[in-house]
């Protein structure tokens, strides 16, 4: 991974640290506030203030009110819950996303590092079969230069010495 990706992973790492514990805090003070209303059902429970001791409609009220807000209360919290789930689906649908894209990245350069492969391999094949070409040809030139060395030595040798021949034969 490069740096730029290594940079965007913390970020994104950082990020969802900070919203689960936001999250995990929400979620602690809604479970406070449900433990109040809880309190507050089971003190309206014990009232009666009726007569002979009976509940009262008045505290049969306070009990259907306590536990509204005890299922408003459930309700915020399924919520939140639903938000922290949605935000994690969200989160590792991002990241899938990622990692399928760096896959795709390297499938394609794996690509094109087999195709410069198969062209290097090509390459080093036409090399090496020119230079044996070369090598072949070059035993051939040497060959045919010693033999014109050689023919044009004995030329001068045979020029000097009918030269010679011709300026005995003049005196």
């Amino acid at each position: 991974m490069n740096k730029s990706m290594k940079k965007i992973l913390f970020l994104l790492l950082t990020f969802f640290v900070f919203v689960n514990t936001h999250a995990q805090d929400k979620i602690k003070e809604l479970t406070t506030e449900r433990e109040t209303l809880y309190q507050k059902y089971k003190e309206s429970e014990n009232l009666s203030t009726g007569l002979f001791g009976n509940r009262s409609k008045d505290d049969m009220q306070k009990t259907i009110e306590a536990l509204t807000e005890i299922i408003d209360k459930d309700n915020e919290i399924l919520n939140e819950y639903k938000s922290i789930q949605s935000n994690a689906n969200a989160a590792f649908t991002d990241k899938y996303n990622q990692l399928i894209q760096e896959n795709n990245d390297l499938t394609q350069k794996n690509h094109d590092l087999v195709e410069l492969t198969e062209r290097h391999k090509g390459f080093s094949k036409e090399n090496h079969q020119m230079l044996e070409e070369i090598e072949k040809y070059q035993g051939l030139y040497i060959a045919l230069l010693g033999f014109s060395v050689l023919l044009a030595i004995v030329y001068i040798i045979k020029y000097f010495s009918l030269k010679s021949k011709m300026k005995n034969s003049e005196k």
